[in-house]
């Protein structure tokens, strides 16, 4: 059949490494923003001054991977013709992008030191507002990086709701360890605490303390994370889709069973989860360290496993099409 069909070139296809990575700092960034804003919304804006360099970090996470997705394009100027589709989920991705880079960008301009004397400190209400916004955008970026896999129908692998809830746990983990790792750095000031807001909450907060609770969350996440995998990856075992059950097969106990069972469950989930618990250098280092080393690895072993399958009528429609000797296509010619 045509050549439109073969899947092992599509498999070595250029735009492989630049998809993974953007999927990946897409999700890193998206979920830095939501988890960061969740927390300013939960204890008051003033928890901002700790979590403003993983935002101004998760912004530029969406920039660097924005980039990487123009130029998977090829031609940059063509981009631009995503925002004219009506139905394209690549176009409410990029829309999602814009406004979660720049909700953040402003949440984060309202933490730089005082000294600077910014002349619009004054306007809490756009800062309060951004934060709700930048959240609300980055879940949705989180989200988005695995309906854009799942959507293309063609790809066994990818074609399930699964992978949706796979991704948005992973960007949830990575997006926790970085606002960890950058939590109180900068712009907050020396001896920096935090009032948390309400009756429930009549204690000090200051960046140690969100770190320690950042790595529960986190070792929660993991076995989350490991759970969904596992179903995930059962699941397609399971499928009726040959394509998709020799992925499967491939990830459990083909060619990389290695990287999937060593790499990716063992290194990169169930050690960072003993790290958290045993604490000390292993949660506030090693396990960040592999936890986003997971993440990126989990992104490149997806998008490598990108064998297509027939869709319903393609075969068809291919045989139907005119090989070029059709009697027809000789039998009128012009009078001169």
């Amino acid at each position: 059949m045509s050549h439109k069909m073969d899947s092992n070139k599509l498999e070595k296809h250029y735009w492989i490494w630049p998809i993974a990575i953007y999927l990946f700092l897409g999700g890193l960034g998206g979920g830095t923003l939501f988890v960061a804003g969740m927390f300013d919304i939960l204890y008051g804006p003033e928890a901002g001054y700790i979590t403003a360099l993983a935002v101004l970090a998760g912004v530029a996470c969406l920039g660097f991977g924005s980039f990487l997705l123009v130029f998977e394009l090829g031609q940059p100027l063509v981009f631009l013709r995503v925002f004219l589709s009506g139905t394209a989920i690549l176009k409410y991705g990029a829309c999602l992008l814009i406004l979660a880079m720049g909700f953040g960008f402003v949440n984060f301009l309202y933490y730089l030191p005082a000294e600077w004397q910014l002349f619009y400190y004054s306007w809490t209400w756009i800062r309060d507002l951004c934060c709700w916004l930048m959240a609300i955008c980055g879940l949705g970026v989180m989200v988005y990086t695995g309906v854009f896999l799942a959507s293309m129908k063609a790809k066994a692998f990818w074609n399930t709701p699964a992978l949706p809830v796979l991704f948005t746990v992973s960007a949830l983990s990575t997006a926790t360890v970085l606002l960890a790792i950058l939590a109180g750095v900068w712009p907050m000031p020396a001896d920096f605490t935090v009032q948390l807001a309400g009756a429930a909450h009549a204690a000090e907060f200051d960046a140690h303390k969100l770190v320690e609770e950042l790595h529960f969350i986190d070792s929660i996440l993991v076995i989350a994370e490991v759970i969904v995998l596992l179903v995930y990856v059962l699941m397609m075992r399971a499928a009726g889709n040959i394509t998709a059950r020799t992925i499967a097969i491939k990830w459990l106990q083909g060619a990389w069973a290695p990287l999937f069972w060593g790499g990716m469950i063992c290194l990169g989930l169930v050690i960072p989860f003993f790290c958290y618990r045993l604490g000390g250098a292993g949660a506030e280092f090693i396990a960040p360290v592999l936890v986003l080393a997971a993440g990126l690895l989990l992104r490149f072993m997806v998008v490598f496993s990108d064998q297509r399958h027939e869709i319903a009528g393609e075969r068809r429609f291919y045989n139907r099409l005119p090989k070029g000797d059709e009697a027809f296509l000789h039998e009128w010619k012009a009078p001169y």
